[in-house]
This record gives structure tokens, C-alpha cells and sequence, in this order.
């Protein structure tokens, strides 16, 4: 434990030049005084480490100094597989993943260092959909140890239309789509997991097919759900300074629309869906087919404006 720990402290130390000894202690878990006599130890086994004091004074190692080794733990390697820090933090490896990064840092060197601290300046990787943030998972951590133990899964699943059901999966992955978490299980098949209410992880081995690819079961339920059919054929007008944004937020509902004009084609799986979805567009869009949705339009916009009429 003693060993793992002095080379965590050695990687830490690469990655971080000028690190204190309390952010040291914090980073490896233990005292101030651990981490004092841990750097007194390497110092005499010949590892070029040094203390200076003074208001930036901190716990050096010399710059030519480099350990090849990354040393990293099971959660860290996790962490890296996911990349991402805040689809790496839905599975509770946000940590592990710092952690990861700080000793790749730390065995790379400088350039290293630099090239990382360049490129998070310069670029940012943000995973959620316009207009809303990822749902919440806090089952997603419980669902991700299943899976990596092997095990089979009992949900309780809230399907997109409310109803309530119990589930066994013989789960297969895990796949992030545009900041939503899916389980794909074996079948093939895929359960949102923020709809998941509960998890219990089973004793029971889960039962995965002989040469099934993750990668190749979700480019099948992929494309199922992108060219399901939709039962509503619409027409809708954009206001001529809104019809890009009409067309970027109902991306998904477009059909044989070429982007030239403020007509707009779409498609809804239902009328409620069709009106739950363009109402919130404001004048920005007028229904012109069918004549039904017209009609569930106005009793829609009727109704909100009766729930907020001034008080006589």
C-alpha cells in the first residue's frame, strides 16, 4: 500500500510541479505529515524530490526527472475508456478520471502538460442537446456495476408512455446519445435509463449471445428508432427569421423538407404529441394541415390563456 502510494506521489508530483503538501495529502488520502515523511523516503531512495519554502514554496521534483510508469487503478482506467468528464461523472469515475489524466500528465512531462492545458482552453466538449441538459441517472453508477460484474438486472421502468413495468435484462452496454443514457440488453433492446425507478443487481449470470457486438446492436436500434414511422403527417408555416430554428429543434420530425422555404413537413407519432411540441413555438409557427391539429392548436392555446386570465 505504502509503495503504491510513493509512486502516486512521484506521478502527482510530475503532473504538478509546484503542488503543496495539504493538496498533495487531500489528492493521496492522507495526512500532512505522511505526505512530508513519504517525500523524506524518496528522497533517500534516490529520487530527486525537494521541499522549498516560502510563499511559493511547495514540494518539487527536478524537471529532467521522469517515471514512465502511469500507475493507474481499474476505476482509472474507466474513467479514460469514457473520456468525457461529465458522461464519466453520470457514472460516479469523474474523479477516477481526473485522477487518470493527472498521472498520464504527470509521466508525459511537459510538453505533455502543456498540450492538454492548451487544448482545454481552446476547445470544449459539451455532450447535452440544445435547449435542455442531460436527464438525471443516479442509478446509472448501480447500473454500470452490473454490467461490468456480469450480472443479470431487475428494473423498475417507466416506459415513454407512463406505464409502469418490471424488467429482467441480461444487460450488454451502455451508450451515451447526445448527453441521454441508454442500456442496451441482449435481445436486442434498449431502456432509457432515467426512466428507470429502480435497479437490483441479481446473483445471476446475464446471458450474452456468442459474437454479439455492442456497436453492432446499437447501430440496429438506432436506426430503428430514426426511420420509425410517424402516423401524422404536418404542414407547418415558420415566420421567415424563425424557420431555421423551427427546422434545428424539430430535426427529428422532419420529413422531405429541403430547407429552401418557410413551409415546413413533419411528422408526429400522434395528434397530442404534435400539439405538446409546436405549442410551445408560439406564433413562431402556424398549423396549415391537417385540419385537426388546427382545431387541438386553438383548444391547446385557449386553455393556457382561460389558466391565465386576470381575475375579475
Amino acid at each position: 500500500m505504502r509503495a503504491d502510494r510513493l509512486l502516486s506521489l512521484v506521478l502527482l508530483l510530475q503532473a504538478r510541479p509546484d503542488a503543496a503538501a495539504p493538496e498533495l495529502a487531500d489528492r493521496l488520502g492522507v495526512s500532512v505529515r505522511t505526505v512530508l515523511r513519504d517525500v523524506e523516503s524518496l528522497s533517500a531512495a534516490g529520487i530527486p524530490v525537494y521541499t522549498e519554502r516560502g510563499r511559493f514554496g511547495g514540494i518539487r521534483l527536478l524537471d529532467t526527472y521522469r517515471t514512465g510508469l502511469a500507475n493507474l487503478s481499474h476505476a482509472e482506467g474507466a474513467g479514460l475508456a469514457v473520456g468525457q468528464s461529465r458522461l464519466a461523472g453520470d457514472l460516479g469515475l469523474g474523479d477516477a478520471l481526473d485522477s487518470a489524466i493527472e498521472k498520464i500528465i504527470g509521466a508525459g512531462g511537459r510538453a505533455l502538460r502543456g498540450g492538454l492545458t492548451q487544448g482545454r482552453r481552446h476547445v470544449l466538449v459539451d455532450v447535452d442537446p440544445w435547449m435542455r441538459s442531460g436527464s438525471p441517472v443516479p442509478l446509472l453508477p448501480l447500473i454500470h456495476d452490473g454490467l461490468l460484474r456480469g450480472r443479470r438486472l431487475d428494473l423498475d421502468y417507466q416506459d415513454s408512455s407512463g406505464n409502469r413495468e418490471h424488467r429482467t435484462v441480461d444487460p450488454a452496454g451502455l451508450v451515451a446519445k447526445a448527453g441521454t443514457w441508454y442500456l442496451v440488453t441482449t435481445e436486442p433492446a434498449l431502456v432509457r435509463v432515467s426512466r428507470v425507478h429502480s435497479c437490483t443487481v441479481l446473483p445471476d449470470p446475464a446471458r450474452l449471445p456468442a459474437g454479439f457486438s455492442l456497436e453492432a446492436a446499437w447501430s440496429l436500434l438506432r436506426d430503428k428508432v430514426e426511420v420509425r414511422p410517424r402516423a401524422v403527417p404536418v404542414v407547418v408555416t415558420a415566420a421567415p427569421d424563425a424557420a431555421a430554428m423551427v427546422r434545428r429543434l424539430l430535426a427529428r420530425h422532419l420529413r422531405d423538407d429541403d430547407g429552401s422555404s418557410t413551409t415546413v413537413r413533419l411528422a408526429f407519432a400522434a395528434l397530442p404529441h404534435a400539439v405538446g411540441s409546436l405549442l410551445g413555438l408560439g406564433t413562431r409557427v402556424e398549423v396549415l394541415d391537417p385540419p385537426e391539429l388546427r382545431t387541438a392548436m386553438r383548444d391547446a392555446a385557449l386553455a393556457v390563456a382561460a389558466l391565465y386570465r386576470p381575475g375579475d
